[in-house]
C-alpha cells in the first residue's frame, strides 16, 4: 500500500466518523423533543392521578378540609 492509497483511506475513515457523528447529532435533535414532551406527559398524568386520590379517598378528607380552609381564607 503506498501513501497515497494511506492518505484517501484516512479521508473515507474520518469522512464516515464524521457523517456517523452528524447522523447521530441529527437524530439525537428529532429524538430530544419527543423524550421531553413524554416526560410532561408522564408528569401531568402522575400529578392528575395524586389529585384523584387526594380528592377521592378517605384518608385525605382533613387534608381535605385544610386546604379548602386555606383557599377560602385566601
Amino acid at each position: 500500500m503506498d501513501t497515497e492509497e494511506k492518505v484517501n483511506e484516512q479521508r473515507i475513515k474520518y469522512g464516515g466518523w464524521l457523517l456517523s457523528f452528524l447522523i447521530i447529532l441529527t437524530g439525537a435533535y428529532f429524538l430530544w423533543p419527543n423524550i421531553h414532551t413524554s416526560l410532561l406527559g408522564i408528569a401531568l398524568i402522575y400529578l392528575g392521578a395524586r389529585i384523584f386520590n387526594f380528592s377521592t379517598w378517605d384518608e385525605y378528607k382533613e387534608k381535605r378540609i385544610n386546604v379548602l380552609h386555606k383557599l377560602s381564607n385566601w
